[in-house]
C-alpha cells in the first residue's frame, strides 16, 4: 500500500512537470523532495517528503526490527542524529530517517532507516530537504 501511494505521488509530481525521479536526477541527487502528505504515528502528525533509498533495509526502533523498507522512492517524515549506520562501501553516517516500512513486523512498521542508504547525503551529514525530528 505504501509503495503504491509513493508511486502515485511521484507520478503526480512528474505530471506537474518536475524532473524524472531517478537516482541520476537533480531531485534525487539533492536529497528529499515534494509533499508525500500527512502521516500519523504515535499521536503525532508529520508532513512526509519523498526520498530515494537506493538499497532496502530493515527499519527499527530501540534495537528491534519493526519492518522492512524496499528500495525506491519512499516517504520519510524526519531525521535525527544518533548512532552509527552500518557502513555501505565508503558511505558512513550517523543520521537516521523516521518512516514506515513496506512490510511491518511490529509498531505498525514504524522505525528508523539508515541515512547512508538514501541518495543525496554526504558522510555524517543530514539528508537535504528533510526536517529534523
Amino acid at each position: 500500500m505504501k509503495r503504491t501511494l509513493a508511486s502515485l505521488g511521484a507520478a503526480a509530481v512528474l505530471a506537474a512537470g518536475a524532473l524524472a525521479l531517478t537516482p541520476g536526477s537533480a531531485a534525487a541527487a539533492d536529497g528529499c523532495w515534494g509533499n508525500a502528505g500527512q502521516k500519523q504515528a504515535f499521536g503525532k502528525t508529520y508532513t512526509a517528503r519523498y526520498c530515494h533509498n537506493y538499497q532496502g533495509d530493515v527499519v527499527g526502533l530501540y534495537e528491534t526490527d519493526t519492518g522492512y523498507l524496499y528500495s525506491g522512492d519512499n516517504w520519510f517524515v524526519c531525521q535525527i542524529q544518533y548512532g552509527e549506520n552500518a557502513p555501505v562501501g565508503d558511505a558512513k553516517n550517523n543520521w537516521w530517517l523516521w518512516t514506515q516500512g513496506d512490510d511491518a513486523y511490529s509498531n505498525g512498521g514504524w522505525g528508523w532507516f539508515p541515512a547512508n542508504k538514501v541518495s543525496g547525503g554526504n558522510n555524517y551529514e543530514p539528508i537535504p530537504g528533510l526536517a529534523t525530528c
